[in-house]
C-alpha cells in the first residue's frame, strides 16, 4: 500500500499520476522550507551577526554540508549504475548532471575546493576551523540533517538520494544571493566583493543556479527512463526539506528571537 502523500497540483486536487521533473521542482520551490529560509534571510540582512551568532551559523552550515561533497560523486556513480543497463550508450550522461556539482565542490574549475574557500571565509571573520568543526557549536537540526545525508547519498535507494540532492540544489540557489549581499552590506564583516576571502560567496552565487538547473534536467532524464520512481524522488525531497525547514527555524529562533519579539 502506498502511503507517500501525493503532490497537490495548481488546482488543489491531489494526483496519483507519475511525477514529472517540473512537478517535483515546483514541489521544492513551494515547500514551507523555502519560506523558512526567506524569513531567516530577511532577518540575516537586517543586521550584522555577533561573533557567537557567526560561530553558530557557520558551524551549522558546515555540519549539514559535512557529507555532501563526498556524497555527490557517489550518488552520480550509483545513478549511472542503475541506468546503464537500460541505456548502455547514454546512461552516464544522466549521472553527469549530478557529477557536475561535484566538479565545482572539488574546485576543479577553480584553484581550491569549496571547503577551503569556506575555511578562508570563516578565518577572515575570526572563526577558526576548530570552532566550525565542533559539533556542539551547530544547531541540532543541522547535525541531524548532515548525518542523514551521509546515508541518503550512499545507502538509500538511488531515486530517494536523487530527490534529496535535487532539493539541496534548489535550496542552495536561494541561500547564497542573500548571504552574499548581507556580508557585503555590513562593515563589521570587513568584506569587499574583490577580496580573495569572499570567493566562497562569489563562487556559490555563480554556480548554484546552474546546479539547480542541472538537477532539474537530471530528474527529467531519469524519470523518462524510470517513470515509476517519481514518488521515491518526492520522498527524498520531502525528507530533506523537512529537516532543512527545522534547521532554519532553529537558527532563526536562536539568533533572532529578540528581533521577532520586537
Amino acid at each position: 500500500m502506498n502511503t507517500v502523500p501525493s503532490i497537490v497540483g495548481t488546482n488543489g486536487v491531489r494526483s496519483n499520476s507519475i511525477r514529472s521533473a517540473d512537478q517535483l521542482h515546483e514541489y521544492c520551490i513551494n515547500h514551507p522550507a523555502i519560506r523558512a529560509l526567506k524569513v531567516f534571510n530577511e532577518r540575516f540582512c537586517s543586521r550584522a551577526l555577533t561573533r557567537s551568532e557567526l560561530v553558530l551559523f557557520l558551524a551549522s552550515m558546515a555540519a549539514f554540508n559535512r557529507h555532501t561533497v563526498g556524497g555527490i560523486p557517489i550518488l552520480a556513480g550509483r545513478l549511472s549504475d542503475q541506468v546503464l543497463p537500460i541505456l548502455p550508450k547514454h546512461g552516464h550522461e544522466i549521472g553527469a548532471h549530478v557529477l557536475d556539482a561535484a566538479v565545482d565542490e572539488y574546485g576543479l574549475r577553480e584553484s581550491v575546493t569549496h571547503v577551503e574557500l569556506a575555511r578562508n571565509f570563516a578565518a577572515h571573520l575570526g572563526v577558526s576551523l576548530e570552532q566550525i568543526e565542533y559539533r556542539n557549536n551547530a544547531c541540532a537540526a543541522a547535525i541531524e540533517l548532515g548525518d542523514a545525508l551521509y546515508g541518503w547519498y550512499r545507502d538509500r535507494r538511488v531515486a530517494f538520494g536523487l530527490g534529496a540532492h535535487a532539493a539541496s540544489e534548489v535550496t542552495s540557489a536561494h541561500e547564497f544571493p542573500a548571504w552574499h549581499d548581507a556580508f557585503l552590506k555590513f562593515p563589521e564583516y570587513g568584506f569587499s566583493k574583490e577580496m580573495p576571502q569572499f570567493e566562497y560567496m562569489r563562487a556559490h552565487c555563480v554556480h548554484e543556479p546552474d546546479h539547480m538547473d542541472s538537477a532539474r534536467v537530471c530528474l527529467g532524464r531519469y524519470l523518462a527512463v524510470l517513470p515509476g520512481h517519481g514518488l521515491l524522488v518526492e520522498e527524498g525531497m520531502r525528507a530533506y526539506l523537512s529537516l532543512y525547514q527545522r534547521m532554519f527555524h532553529e537558527l532563526d529562533a536562536r539568533i533572532f528571537a529578540s528581533t521577532r519579539a520586537g
